[in-house]
């Protein structure tokens, strides 16, 4: 199958690109950094250059491929903006050229808002999402409806995503190694839901040769508390489980609503994605913590 990947050079994109050519399928990967350039090829990818602020010059290039998925974001105050411009053109070519046959957006959890207690699957309302995501679900519908019989369009939602050298979990592995304990901010109460990012580049994978639509979950199943995820890391690293909670108000006077993100209590399952036949290899981060440690490191 004939691939477009936006956000090629990104935390997500680059493994899901990886996974793609791995797995006999031409990519076409779309960067903005000329530095990024070697990386892509390397990976077995050709690279198109383009910005996020103009898909006018590359959607209808993304349009010929067979299937097109959306990682790229770029932060910021024009966030929102930006998505929204990319998305509306790459539907508009999509069906202008009629070629493409599936279109996966990449949202996020967060949408899901606080859970309470109970896991939720990919049928959960996104009637309160997180603040910092409140803009998401309306993304999220413009993309699962954009399709209008064209081509099928999908929705994956990523966990927390971990190894690497990025993601949220870095900062945690970073804490380990140059102060020797790790902070976690809040009571560390909460629950995280976690998920490797070669598991959640699979899913990507299966949902395009499947041609599956809808929304689908990134997530390992198994939800850990927050102050379990920093003593796992502080153990993992070699020292000794030490761990500090960092307190709310403190964090957000760094962190801005970032605090209040990690402090955030979500357990979410993958029912749909699991029915697909998805099974993440790293059920739980408790088990995949030295693989992720290692990651980290190189």
């Amino acid at each position: 199958m004939r691939i477009f990947v936006t956000g090629a050079t990104g935390y997500i994109g680059t493994a899901v690109v990886k996974n793609l050519v791995d797995n006999g399928h031409s990519v076409t990967g779309l960067f903005r950094n000329p530095e990024k350039e070697a990386m892509l090829r390397s990976l077995g990818a050709n690279p198109l250059q383009g910005d996020l602020r103009t898909p006018q010059a590359w959607a209808s290039l993304a349009a010929e491929h067979e299937a097109v998925i959306h990682t790229a974001a770029e932060m910021g105050p024009d966030m929102v903006a930006l998505d929204r411009g990319v998305v509306e053109s790459l539907l508009k070519a999509m069906a202008a050229k009629g070629v493409t046959q599936s279109f996966v957006y990449t949202s996020g959890v967060w949408v899901l808002g606080k859970t309470a207690g109970v896991p939720l699957d990919e049928t959960a309302p996104t009637d309160k999402p997180f603040p910092m995501v409140a803009w998401r679900p309306a993304l999220e519908q413009l993309a699962l409806n954009g399709g209008d019989g064209h081509f099928t369009t999908a929705v994956v939602r990523p966990g927390l995503v971990y190894g690497g050298k990025a993601g949220i979990l870095s900062g945690l592995w970073n804490d380990a190694a140059t102060k020797g304990v790790v902070s976690y901010v809040g009571e560390g109460k909460n629950f995280w839901s976690l998920i490797h990012r070669a598991d959640l580049a699979n899913l990507y994978r299966i949902i395009l040769e499947k041609k599956a639509t809808g929304v689908f979950h990134g997530v390992d199943g198994s939800p850990l508390q927050y102050v379990l995820v920093a003593r796992t890391v502080s153990q993992t690293a070699g020292m000794n489980g030490d761990v500090q909670s960092w307190q709310l108000d403190d964090a957000r006077k760094v962190l801005g609503p970032f605090a209040d993100a990690l402090a955030l209590n979500q357990e979410v399952k993958a029912t749909r994605a699991l029915g697909l036949g998805w099974k993440p290899e790293r059920s739980t981060f408790l088990k995949a913590a030295a693989e992720a440690y290692e990651e980290w490191k190189l």
